[in-house]
């Protein structure tokens, strides 16, 4: 796809992106970056483009993907931090803190790499702290579905944590 064919087919829908990352985010200047962000992502792709029946729903689901993303690592590294000044009262020094934020960065790139039911039901349970009730309306799941699927996340993020760390160690 030539840069001219891309700005006709994708650039109006740049005011839906950003109230999408607006409605999300609540910032406009995190809309606008994540906006950005999806945008050079699609370009990335655009050669892969053409197999997409609608470009909108597919720029809809990367924006949502980017703002989701994004809230998880901020969230992430708000509760690390939040935790490191639970835990000492003084200001930890700048490697503790970089350790913190690793770990978070860490959690928040395996979560990623779960398919997308566990990813969604684990942010929901874990990131935004909802009841299974809760998630149940949100995602019309059975309650018993959610805790079964949300097990087998958390088994599978002790599984990669654990291959992630035996990686460093050998």
């Amino acid at each position: 796809m030539r840069s001219s064919e891309f700005r006709q087919k994708l650039i109006p829908f740049s005011s839906r992106l950003f109230r999408l990352a607006f409605g999300l985010l609540g910032n406009r200047e995190e809309a606008e970056d994540t906006v950005q962000e999806v945008y050079l992502k699609l370009w990335k792709m655009r050669n892969d483009l053409e197999q997409y029946d609608s470009l909108e729903a597919f720029s809809m689901s990367i924006t949502r993907n980017v703002c989701l993303d994004y809230l998880r690592r901020k969230k992430i590294e708000r509760r690390a931090y939040s935790q490191s000044d639970e835990n000492n009262s003084y200001d930890p020094d700048p490697s503790v803190k970089l350790e913190i934020k690793e770990k978070a960065l860490l959690i928040n790139h395996l979560i990623s790499q779960l398919p997308e039911p566990q990813r969604s039901l684990i942010y929901y349970r874990h990131i935004e702290g909802k009841e299974y009730k809760e998630i149940e309306d949100l995602v019309g799941m059975k309650e018993n579905a959610i805790r079964v699927s949300i097990s087998r996340a958390r088994k599978k993020l002790r599984e990669m944590l654990q291959n992630q760390y035996a990686s460093w160690i050998n």
